[in-house]
Order: C-alpha cells, then sequence, then structure tokens
C-alpha cells in the first residue's frame, strides 16, 4: 500500500501559497555522520569495541553484525538521537546506512528499537570488564613513551534514575535517586574511564583501585611521567591519600591535589593567614587573597601531610580553601592554581552528559546502563577526535562545545544517491560550514590514506 503523505500549505508568501510534503526521497538531516565515520575509524573506536562484545546469536539468523550495531548507536549518539527508540525511523537514514556499511537503498535498514534494546541487554558484566579494559587501555596506548607529565582529574557526577532500576538510591548530597559515576579525565580533555556505581555510593569508593590500575599502565607505558592526580574534597580522605603515597613509594613520580572541606582543626591552621588578609582588606577595600602552607595530620591520616591554605577576604567576609598535597618544592600559590585547573573538568563533564545525554541510562537492568556509559563515553572519544581535528581548519569550530559543534557541522541535510560505481552525497549549496566541513573532511581523508 503507498504511504500517503499529507500535503501543508502556509500563506505567508504574497502572491503565492508555500506547499510542504514530506516525500523527498534519500535526504538525510545528519550529512555530518560523514565526519564521525572517519573520525571512527581513525581512531577504530566502533572497530575495538565491537570486537570485546560475544555474540552467541546464530549467524545464519543474524541480519544486523554488532560492528554495525556499535556504529549505529555511537553515530546517534553523537548526532543527538541517544534513546533506542529513535532508531525506529533512523534506521532508514539514507546517510546513516552508508557510514553503517549498508546501501542507502536497502529496505531492511539498520537495527529497530527492540533489536537495540536487545543488544544493550544482552552485555554481561564480564563483557563490561572486558570494555572498560579496552577503553582505558586505549587511552594508555595513545600516549607518548616519552610523556614528561599526565594529569588525573577524577570526579563524579549525578545520573537522576527514575522507575524501578536496579542499584538507584537516594543521594543526600544531590536530593534525589541517582546512579553515581566515577569519571577520570586527562588534563587534555580525554575521558579516561567511566565507572557505573550504584546510587549510594561514596564520592571515593574504588577510586584507589581504578587509578592504581591507571597509574601502573602508565608507568608500563611512559616510565618517566610525572603523574599528577586532582580531585576534590569527595577524595581527600584518607585512604585514598595512603594508597597514593604507597604507590609513590613504589613507582615514583606520583603526585595528588585533592580540596579538603573546612573544619576547626583547619581553621585554626589559616587564623593567622586570615586575619592578615582581613587586615589588608580593611585598608584596600579590595579583595585579597594570601597563600601560605602548614602541615597537618587528620586523625585517619597516619603522618603529617602539606596543605596549602588560600586566605581570601572579600566585601562577602572569609572565604578560606584548603588543598592537600605531597608536593613539597613548589611554592603555594602555584600549587593551588595547578588545582584550580581541574576546574575544567566540569565542562568537560557537560559535554559528555547535556550534549551526549549521557545520564539517560534507561534501562532496568544495572549492567545494561552500564554499558550504555560506556556506550555514551565511546561517543565521548569521537566528538573530542573531532573537535580537535576541526581546530586544525578552524580554530574557532574546534573551541566551542560539542552541541555547537553538532550544529555547524553535523546538522546538515544531505541528498544521498547511489549508483553502480559510486555513492554521491550532495550538501547544501549555502551550507554556511562548507568550506570547514570540506577542509575537515579533506584532512582526515588524507590522514587515512596515509
Amino acid at each position: 500500500m503507498t504511504e500517503c503523505v499529507a500535503q501543508i500549505t502556509l500563506n505567508f508568501y504574497d502572491p503565492k501559497p508555500v506547499d510542504i510534503t514530506f516525500d523527498a526521497p534519500q535526504i538525510s538531516s545528519d550529512g555530518g555522520a560523514l565526519l564521525l565515520r572517519q573520525v571512527d575509524d581513525q581512531l577504530g573506536v566502533s572497530q575495538w569495541f565491537a570486537a570485546a562484545l560475544p555474540d552467541n546469536r546464530q549467524e545464519e539468523k543474524t541480519a544486523h553484525d554488532r560492528r554495525e550495531q556499535v556504529r549505529q548507536r555511537l553515530y546517534q549518539i553523537a548526532l543527538g538521537y541517544e534513546d533506542c527508540n529513535d532508531a525506529d525511523t533512523l534506521r532508514h537514514d539514507p546517510l546513516l546506512q552508508v557510514v553503517c556499511d549498508r546501501r542507502p537503498e536497502d529496505p531492511q535498514g539498520l537495527s529497530s528499537q527492540p533489536t537495540l534494546s536487545r543488544f544493550e541487554n544482552a552485555v554481561s558484566m564480564r563483557a563490561i570488564k572486558a570494555l572498560l579494559e579496552q577503553f582505558e587501555q586505549r587511552w594508555v596506548e595513545a600516549l607518548e613513551p616519552a610523556t614528561e607529565v599526565v594529569v588525573l582529574d577524577i570526579d563524579t557526577t549525578d545520573d537522576p534514575t527514575h522507575g524501578a532500576q536496579q542499584l538507584s538510591f537516594f543521594h543526600g548530597y544531590y536530593d534525589h535517586h541517582i546512579y553515581h559515576p566515577l569519571l577520570i579525565f586527562d588534563g587534555e580533555g580525554e575521558l579516561v574511564t567511566a565507572i557505573l556505581r550504584p546510587g549510594n555510593t561514596h564520592a571515593a569508593r574504588g577510586a584507589r583501585g581504578v587509578l592504581e590500575r591507571i597509574i601502573r599502565r602508565i608507568k608500563r607505558r611512559c616510565p618517566a611521567a610525572q603523574i599528577v592526580v586532582r580531585g576534590d574534597a569527595g577524595f581527600g580522605i584518607g585512604r585514598l591519600l595512603e594508597h597514593l603515597d604507597r604507590l609513590e613509594r613504589e613507582l615514583g613520580g606520583i603526585a595528588y591535589l585533592f580540596g579538603l572541606a573546612n573544619n576547626p582543626a583547619l581553621l585554626r591552621l589559616a587564623e593567622p593567614a586570615l586575619q592578615e588578609a582581613a587586615d589588608t582588606f580593611a585598608r584596600r577595600h579590595a579583595k585579597v587573597r594570601e597563600f601560605t602552607m602548614a602541615w597537618h595530620a587528620a586523625q585517619s591520616w597516619s603522618q603529617p601531610r602539606r596543605v596549602i591554605i588560600k586566605a581570601e577576604h572579600t566585601h562577602k567576609g572569609a572565604n578560606p580553601r584548603f588543598v592537600v598535597t605531597n608536593i613539597e618544592e613548589i611554592e603555594a600559590r602555584l600549587i593551588y592554581d595547578a588545582y584550580c585547573q581541574r576546574g575544567q573538568c566540569e565542562n568537560l563533564i557537560k559535554d559528555l552528559k547535556n550534549a551526549l545525554q549521557a545520564d539517560r541510562l534507561s534501562c532496568s537492568r544495572f549492567v545494561a546502563n552500564f554499558f550504555r556509559l560506556l556506550l555514551h563515553a565511546a561517543a565521548y572519544r569521537l566528538m573530542l577526535a573531532l573537535r580537535r581535528a576541526a581546530h586544525a581548519v578552524h580554530s574557532e569550530l574546534g573551541a566551542q562545545q560539542f552541541d555547537t559543534i553538532r550544529l555547524r557541522l553535523l546538522k546538515v541535510a544531505a541528498l544521498v544517491r547511489c549508483s553502480v560505481r559510486r555513492v554521491l552525497v550532495q550538501l547544501p549549496l549555502a551550507f554556511p560550514c562548507a568550506a570547514a566541513f570540506r577542509s575537515l573532511a579533506s584532512l582526515m581523508a588524507a590522514a587515512h590514506v596515509t
């Protein structure tokens, strides 16, 4: 039966009506999927991701292999279609079919929502561990062996949950039911690892094991590298500090910078500096920041540690901040400034959550949601690589957030035509970022050939 497509008529254009139909064949709204495929081929993300997934299906009854399904999910997430439900219409998008190695006119299309949901729920925790190992190891292998400094920013975020999802718990700090992922980024913005945890998990739970695993791999790859671990006050706890101190004694070249929550003992240490800052403010009537260092031993610490004190006074009063570190040879102000640079991690989490919707973990099973988090993490790597490549041809575009890059580079209409000899993709003549798109596609094509 022929599908009837309603026509809409608009009358704002005088003297002729504007008629709208929805029957243009072989047109996609996501021409930038071509760039995603190029980035994917360079990094090999979908290849190693799919290789780590077991597939127990009968081959003769399988219409969509794991690599195609991984590609479909990664590209959809990067293009802003984070839900499996979106596949019911996008599976017949001609360009998405092309970048997933299907013919654009293939009537079967890509995987449907039920097929993708079965795919996500077929993954076991053993497969999750294998994927996580690959995810971390690929990042380590990308480091140059002569790397001198590696920064690891560790942080958490909230992933609101709804309904009866496994291991969803109420978290008092966030004031709702959540999952509580643990994330580590490096100083260049790469996502090193992503661990899904139950909602009632303390910020630092599991951090010791994850950091040790990654630090040992870095040291095997880059023996001379100085590793700097940064985190907020949720990670400035005794057992994590003790663990990093032991690794420093064993491996060498491991430093840490962690925030400390204000408490009476720390405030007593900071009192002279705070008083001096208050006196200076009274004379100048302008914000005053003083930095000093003191040795402090909390009850849960086995030894005194160096604490950097920021004694700040503004028109709102005193604003002290504390950072614990094992770095001794650098002055207090520089150490505190280095700690503050971890604030960039918040922007990276925004890209992961806001642009790539990594907090849309809506499966009932915890393991399936862990798998989803890793899918979003892999899509993050694709988008970060695309942003870096874009910076080489358009510095302003290369400094944008992921959602802006998506809007300007990926969301472009494309006419797809397939002949015996080639697949022709036509982009609009009025495409504002045509020059950047052309340069970027050519640059990546040349790199792929090389």
